[in-house]
């Protein structure tokens, strides 16, 4: 099914379904269709990514988060997220997917994900972190969770979910020095090729 179809599909269950509270989970059921699969016969690694967006799509749906974004103007964006595979989903199989809050801070609201199969075993668990943005300028949580759920209270994270923070961090900071790095090189580079042109220029 195109990913397009499944997002409208999901919209519509979740404006349509009961309301949900912030801090219970939403499940979505799903199936393996021929294009989501890879070369091996299981589901693309990478499908997973796209029906996480699609549930945590309906979730935001059914606590009310969607309408309260159009009703501001503010656009989602997804910050990062990790995913652990542990059995393959085939060809025309069922699976439900279950969305939950896990926490939030000053920016990021983190979500889980897991992937259940109709035997009741997850196939895989994710986690992702979303925050909204307001003509490119951060929306800060307390504002958006005072719009959809004044009295709501914030959840504690699992360790699980700080330790990915800590590694998320320090593989950001890894990356940023390779940036720096070559920003270096990119400077030596072409403080060297203004050196050749001079020494071109002075033997001409």
């Amino acid at each position: 099914m195109n990913l397009y179809l499944r997002l409208v599909l999901a919209l519509l269950s979740g404006f349509r379904g009961p309301r949900l509270n912030y801090d219970a989970p939403s499940y979505k059921t799903f199936r393996v269709w021929p294009h989501d699969l890879d070369a091996f016969g299981h589901m693309n690694n990478g499908r997973y990514l796209q029906i996480m967006d699609v549930a945590r799509t309906e979730w935001m749906a059914r606590t009310g988060v969607l309408s309260t974004m159009w009703d501001h103007k503010w656009s989602a964006v997804l910050g990062g997220g990790l995913t652990r595979y542990r059995r393959s989903l085939k060809l025309m199989q069922k699976y439900q997917v279950r969305t939950q809050l896990m926490h939030w801070d000053e920016r990021w609201f983190f979500f889980e994900h897991a992937f259940i199969d109709a035997h009741g075993r997850r196939v895989a668990i994710g986690i992702s972190r979303a925050a909204l943005r307001n003509a490119g300028d951060w929306v800060h949580t307390t504002d958006i969770v005072s719009a959809v759920a004044p009295h709501a209270t914030n959840l504690t994270p699992p360790a699980y979910l700080e330790n990915w923070l800590s590694l998320d961090e320090e593989v950001f900071q890894q990356a940023c020095e390779f940036g720096d790095e070559d920003k270096d090189e990119d400077k030596d580079d072409s403080q060297q090729n203004k050196e050749n042109d001079t020494m071109a220029g002075a033997a001409r």
